[in-house]
């Protein structure tokens, strides 16, 4: 029987082939890997790749809901009910009052004031020349109707008539300068009138014709003012 330190002698050398074959592989394998790490890292060609995204489908898109009915407004209020004050009464007019006649009655006869008006109206007709110088011209009247009179205020004397003033009644026109020019002519005259007295007033009314330039002497009429 051989001794214990030769057996161990003669394993130690295939042990130590095996390891040798073992760290050689190890070795060679390392490199290998070494390798291709190095040549992963120098490749120009590869890069690192990100890692891919999940994407994510968008949600289903919801349901709209359908828009409410628009409110009803609010009933309006009831209108106001607007009492009217009673209308008075329309007013009545108050009647005109009659118009003035531009021949006042008078206290003297018929036959008194037939005589002098005619010789009065004799004497102003003599004055036609004079008469005949004042201006003509017609007047235009817009309504029909209306009168106008030139008065003449006049004073009997002993067998005679003075016309001591005159004044215009007119309801129409009339051509002013016309009757201021008669006015002129006729006043401060004397006019013989037969059987006459002192202190007697009349008032004779020379009507204005239809054109307010003229006078109408058929037309004249006579009055008695007064007495003192």
């Amino acid at each position: 029987m051989e001794p214990p330190v030769q057996r161990v002698a003669a394993v130690n050398p295939v042990v130590r082939r095996v390891l040798v074959v073992l760290g050689t592989g190890a070795v060679f394998l390392l490199l290998v890997a070494l390798g291709l790490g190095l040549g992963a890292l120098l490749s120009p060609g590869d890069t690192a790749r990100p890692e891919p995204v999940a994407v994510r489908p968008p949600p289903p898109p919801r349901a709209e809901l359908p828009p409410s009915p628009p409110l009803a407004p609010p009933p309006s209020p009831p209108p106001a009910v607007v009492r009217e004050a009673p209308s008075p009464p329309p007013q009545v007019a108050p009647a005109p009052e009659p118009p003035r006649p531009l021949i006042p009655s008078s206290t003297l006869t018929l036959h008194e004031r037939m005589r002098i008006r005619r010789e009065m109206i004799r004497a102003i007709g003599a004055l036609k020349d004079e008469l005949a110088r004042c201006p003509a011209d017609p007047v235009q009247r817009t309504t029909p109707g209306g009168r106008a009179a030139v008065v003449l205020e006049t004073e009997s004397l002993d067998e005679a008539v003075r016309i001591v003033g005159s004044t215009l009644e007119a309801e129409v026109p009339v051509n002013d300068r016309f009757v201021t020019c008669t006015r002129g002519v006729l006043e401060g005259k004397q006019i013989p009138v037969p059987g006459t007295k002192p202190g007697t007033k009349f008032r004779m009314f020379l009507p204005v014709g239809p054109a307010g330039n003229s006078l109408s002497l058929g037309s004249a009429s006579l009055a008695e003012a007064g007495t003192p």
